[in-house]
């Protein structure tokens, strides 16, 4: 009987039948899941006329999460330790969570590291890129390169990009230095090009975050 129940939730949800004075927020309290989640795992269900004898299905951890029961001695940093992950992925998992009142029993979610990792990547990211448009604005040299060339249509696509070694289809050489993360190979950027006497010739070029890089070169007189 118990197998069949399990058979009319899908996948990462189990049953639970509805009890006399039930409600979706005893369920949701009782249970650690928010009302929400409910209400999205049981399409048509009616929040305020709840039978006893319903069957919902309750949703367990989300993709890529596992779940934990609270052991005696348990804090968020063990936790945290303990699968590679930080608090803040754990709290961000479970919200409504007290990390100062864990409860012995009680279920909580944990993100995979990998998935943890990527949060934390990306929230690196959204930091670097508001820290260079800061730095960005207080620099007169990007201001006019983005004032005068910003709108251009003009691009170049990165031949090649490495630590130690980047090229450019418009220019015909290889730039030394490390660019990786700067430029991405095969991708197009904006870009202009300068030109001096005696053969000097130089290549601007935005890159990922937004800020115009210049390379200069020298080529044979006669070109």
């Amino acid at each position: 009987m118990l197998y069949d129940l399990y058979r009319q939730c899908p996948a990462n949800h189990y049953p639970y039948t509805i009890q006399p004075g039930d409600t979706l927020n005893s369920i949701a309290y009782r249970l650690e899941v928010s009302v929400s989640r409910i209400i999205a795992s049981n399409p048509g269900v009616d929040p305020y006329n709840l039978r006893v004898g319903q069957i919902l299905c309750i949703p367990a951890c989300p993709p890529n999460h596992t779940a934990k029961i609270i052991q005696p001695g348990d804090t968020l940093y063990k936790i945290a330790q303990a699968y590679r992950v930080t608090i803040t992925s754990i709290l961000e998992a479970n919200p409504g969570i007290d990390p100062n009142y864990l409860r012995v029993g009680q279920r909580i979610c944990i993100p995979s590291a990998c998935a943890a990792d990527h949060s934390d990547y990306q929230e690196m990211i959204a930091a670097m890129q508001k820290d260079i448009n800061m730095l960005k604005a207080e620099s007169n040299v990007q201001q006019t390169a983005e004032s005068n060339y910003g709108n251009a249509t003009q691009t170049t696509r990165v031949l090649k990009v490495s630590d130690r070694e980047l090229q450019f289809d418009a220019a015909p050489v290889v730039f030394a230095g490390n660019y990786r993360g700067n430029y991405t190979q095969g991708k197009s950027y904006p870009y202009y090009t300068d030109a001096a006497m005696g053969g000097q010739r130089g290549i601007t070029v935005k890159d990922n975050f937004g800020v115009w890089h210049s390379f200069g070169y020298r080529v044979p007189i006669s070109q």
